[in-house]
């Protein structure tokens, strides 16, 4: 089982990054050929997609599925089946009430939004044509979820690579061509269609030598899925409010623009996010089949591993592109957005503090109790995060979001690791002593930084990759010295070890 899961795990950090990468080329790319205004209008249209808003009323079907996935593995494969039946249908209707709800309301949300009159022609057309994607991308979340449950990392990440580089192939052509930005959307939405279509075949025929097959079911599997459904329902809320909707928001009180901006901001901060995503999901098996068995042990190995080892990793990288988040700006998008760099600093934090906490929530979704109680902890907090928007909306504006959110990660992030350990029975101490360690190795990277920056000021890419790169080096040595004891240490090893046996 270790090794699948480092398998699972490399394939997945390999192919976000890579994706992650791509993405940020295409972003810098629109916003200096095409303006912030654009990529504003791009970031709402996006945010119609069930990666966006919608993931409101996905009801969790691509978790669900795992999870159902995973248990058909190791016990009764006819309940699975039932179960999946179900979630497809619930996806299907999910899909195709949203498709039409978006058709109807496109016109109206071009005013809304405050798009430019030579523009919202072009916003409602790429609006209509995402509603009529909408029924396959709502199905694809439930097939993503059963390869999930396979453990068919390897094409899942492969179409999503491949998905991304078309995708930035397009914008390219587009700015060559100098095409009409809504071509850039369209592009967008034909290759995340196309994906699904491929997930679709590669899901029949990893499924054809299960008995999983779509059928009827019976009463206790409808009340078991729609309980759940209805469970992530509650917990989509919060994590929809958080982030997902803010852009609407933004673009309901000011405009395009600063949609524009904020997603410009908060880019770096979601591309980490989405590089430590792979983790999270392949964690899920994983701890479906340690619960299953009722491996306490196990599940404690698993928890303190997850709440360690990813962070120790991962946030020294955070602090250093905090450090070198002005010169990163410059280079990434113009030296006109340079002075942002503050706001790409404090947005960074929120993503150190899940590093930390998410593989652990992951591992516990399948208790259902553990998710009622984090929903509710997530409602508290998206309250704190919009009361802080609020007192400072006038004073930043579309940055007060990036603020509020911030706010109600170091608030809140203390009382999801208590419970997070609680649950796995871990000591609640471990939380705190990471975050020392973690702080104390911000502050010599930043002593480091900031010599480094004495000799000589990175302006260009060669010499920003150079100084990062060398801070990156330090910071692993620094994280791997001060952050992790000898037993995680040994952890890595064993990781290596699992990745190289056949």
């Amino acid at each position: 089982m270790l090794r699948r899961f480092v398998q699972n795990t490399a394939i997945s950090a390999v192919a976000y990054a890579l994706a992650g990468v791509l993405g940020l080329f295409a972003v810098g790319l629109i916003a200096r050929s095409y303006g912030l205004a654009v990529l504003g209008l791009i970031v709402l249209v996006r945010s119609f997609l069930p990666t966006g808003v919608l993931a409101l009323v996905d009801f969790g079907v691509s978790e669900t599925a795992t999870q159902v996935v995973a248990r058909g593995r190791v016990g009764d494969w006819s309940l699975a089946r039932e179960k999946v039946s179900i979630l497809v249908l619930v996806a299907g209707l999910a899909g195709t009430i949203s498709a039409i709800a978006l058709w109807i309301a496109a016109p109206s949300l071009a005013m809304v939004f405050k798009v430019a009159q030579d523009q919202a022609g072009a916003f409602v057309s790429i609006l209509e044509m995402t509603a009529l994607m909408l029924p396959i991308a709502f199905l694809g979340l439930v097939t993503e979820g059963a390869i999930k449950g396979f453990q068919q990392y390897g094409w899942l990440r492969a179409t999503e690579v491949a998905s991304n580089i078309l995708y930035v192939a397009a914008v390219y052509v587009a700015v060559w061509q100098q095409m009409a930005f809504e071509w850039i959307a369209y592009a967008y939405l034909a290759v995340t269609v196309g994906k699904y279509f491929i997930l679709a075949a590669v899901l029949c025929y990893t499924a054809r030598h299960t008995p999983l097959r779509l059928g009827s079911w019976g009463a206790r599997s409808r009340r078991d899925i729609l309980h759940r459904c209805w469970l992530m329902f509650n917990g989509r809320i919060g994590g929809t409010l958080q982030q997902t909707v803010i852009p609407l928001a933004i673009g309901a009180l000011f405009s395009p623009v600063e949609v524009g901006t904020y997603d410009l901001i908060m880019r770096l901060p979601r591309f980490m996010k989405t590089t430590m995503a792979p983790i999270y999901s392949a964690i899920l098996p994983i701890s479906t089949h340690i619960d299953e068995t009722t491996d306490t042990r196990r599940m404690q190995i698993l928890g303190r591993n997850g709440f360690v080892l990813p962070a120790a990793v991962v946030i020294p990288i955070m602090v250093v592109i905090a450090l070198f988040s002005e010169q990163i700006l410059k280079v990434w998008v113009g030296p006109e957005h340079a002075g942002q760099w503050p706001w790409l600093a404090i947005a960074l934090l929120p993503g150190a503090v899940t590093v930390m906490l998410g593989a652990g929530q992951m591992a516990l979704m399948v208790r259902t109790d553990f998710l009622r109680l984090i929903n509710r902890l997530l409602y508290l907090q998206v309250l704190t995060q919009y009361l802080a928007t609020l007192l400072f909306l006038v004073w930043f504006r579309e940055m007060a979001f990036i603020l509020g959110w911030t706010i109600s990660y170091i608030v809140f992030g203390p009382v999801f690791a208590y419970y997070i350990l609680r649950e796995m029975g871990l000591p609640p101490s471990l939380f705190w002593k990471q975050l020392a360690r973690h702080a104390a190795v911000a502050a010599m990277l930043a002593a480091i930084a900031a010599a480094s920056k004495l000799i000589a000021i990175p302006d260009g890419l060669l010499g920003l990759v150079a100084a990062g790169g060398f801070t990156c080096i330090c910071a692993w040595i620094l994280s791997g010295a001060f952050i992790l004891s000898n037993g995680d240490r040994a952890m890595f090893g064993r990781f290596a070890r699992a990745m190289t046996q056949r």
